[in-house]
């Protein structure tokens, strides 16, 4: 007797009964006896036995076993569940609390579904399990039952079904009259029937448990937004947003052709433009009254043996004869003479000219001195001749020395053959005393 779940020993068991079977249809075959679903093939009545062959119900068996260890597992999990929920209600109050419990409740009550739908699973998995070992039981009991009705008969029908089918006809005489009939009512009717029970069975089995695994609902495990593993990670606070849309393509700058080099437009013609004449500088109007030099300037015991400055109020009307001076000595009003920069070497022949001139010039500065008092200040050189010399300067010339901070703006120089303000005042700087 083969043990329970044991599909190919309960099969074996009845292979002899559908040796008998398939002996007997073979022999009505011969004699001219045809039926579609048993002699359609030459192994057709083995076919339909062996529907079920390869069917492994300990396999199944261990399935169910496991599904039952699950449960057991999945419950003992809900059971220390639900008692840290009764804790943490005992431990926390508040809405925090209320919110956090209202949370594992639910958990706790998807952890119940799951465990319940595993124990039903093991529930089904071990129905399909008995009901497919019932449905092979069933088709091998009915296979050997409808032969064992003609065990008194059994060795003159298996012989005479062997003369037939090695075509001994004398044989086929006992085949008409009593197997022919035994097939064409015990084996059409009844044993096919319990052939096609037992296939439509085993497949209603499986059915119906695929469409309950398929009808169970869906269970769902809450998980914070934070805890989330399809969440994007965090971004630092100072990270700028990163775009949805990607970033447009550069287009491609093709480089122009170079423009054909064009010649440089030539140069104007120099015209001479008439001197633009330079007014004397204002040196009374330069230095000043003394009162606005600093305390240490206005002192009696100035550097050089010069007795301090405290004479310099009078020096507005020394300059003022200076240029009076300048223009007796021109002998014109047009300073436009004073444009041209001297010659280095003319400076040295005018400061010989000066030491011969010194003593010449005497009844000149005794007028000056006269209408010290009444010739009136000259005007202050205008800022657009300051201009033109400036744009008259050439852009490679080394920049000036910077000139010390004490020292009196610079003074035109003298054409040619003339003296310069500086060396007048010089000669002239001894006499203010006087």
């Amino acid at each position: 007797m083969a043990e329970r779940f044991d599909v190919a020993g309960r099969l074996a068991e009845g292979r002899p009964a559908v040796e008998h079977t398939q002996a007997y249809v073979r022999a009505c075959q011969v004699l001219g006896y045809h039926d579609p679903e048993l002699t359609s093939r030459p192994n057709q009545i083995r076919d339909w036995y062996d529907s079920e062959q390869g069917l492994d119900l300990h396999a199944l068996d261990g399935d169910c076993a496991r599904l039952r260890a699950a449960a057991g597992a999945v419950t003992e999990a809900l059971r220390m569940q639900r008692a840290q929920v009764d804790e943490l209600a005992a431990a926390w109050t508040g809405p925090g609390a209320e919110s956090a419990l209202a949370f594992l409740q639910r958990h706790c009550d998807a952890a119940n579904a799951v465990a319940t739908e595993i124990r039903a699973a093991a529930q089904r998995c071990e129905s399909l399990r008995d009901n497919l070992w019932h449905l092979v039981d069933v088709k091998v009991a009915t296979a050997t039952a409808i032969d064992d009705r003609t065990a008194a008969n059994r060795p003159a029908w298996l012989a005479a079904a062997a003369a037939v089918t090695d075509g001994d006809r004398p044989a086929g005489e006992l085949v008409q009259q009593q197997i022919k009939p035994y097939v064409d009512n015990d084996i059409r009717v009844e044993w096919l029937a319990a052939m096609r029970s037992a296939r439509a069975g085993v497949a209603t089995a499986y059915d119906m448990v695929i469409d309950k695994f398929a009808a169970a609902a869906p269970v769902y495990f809450e998980i914070p937004e934070d805890l989330r593993p399809d969440r994007a990670p965090l971004q630092p606070a100072s990270a700028p947003p990163v775009s949805a849309t990607p970033a447009p393509a550069r287009p491609t700058l093709v480089p122009e052709p170079a423009p054909a080099e064009v010649a440089p437009p030539p140069a104007p013609a120099a015209t001479s433009a008439p001197p633009v004449p330079l007014a004397a500088p204002d040196l009374g109007t330069g230095l000043g009254d003394a009162s606005a030099l600093p305390a240490g300037l206005g002192g009696t015991s100035g550097p050089d043996g010069l007795g301090g400055l405290g004479g310099l109020g009078g020096l507005g009307g020394l300059a003022n004869r200076i240029i009076d001076e300048l223009s007796g000595l021109l002998g014109s009003d047009d300073p436009s003479g004073l444009d041209d920069a001297p010659d280095p070497d003319d400076t040295d022949a005018d400061d010989t000219d000066a030491e011969d001139t010194d003593d010449t010039d005497h009844p000149a500065d005794d007028k000056a001195d006269d209408d010290e008092e009444s010739d009136p200040e000259p005007d202050k050189p205008d800022e657009s001749q300051n201009v033109v010399a400036e744009e008259a300067a050439p852009d490679d010339a080394p920049p000036p020395a910077t000139p010390p901070i004490d020292a009196p703006p610079p003074v035109a120089a003298p054409p040619p053959g003339a003296k310069t303000p500086c060396e007048i005042a010089a000669d002239e700087l001894p006499k203010a005393g006087q």
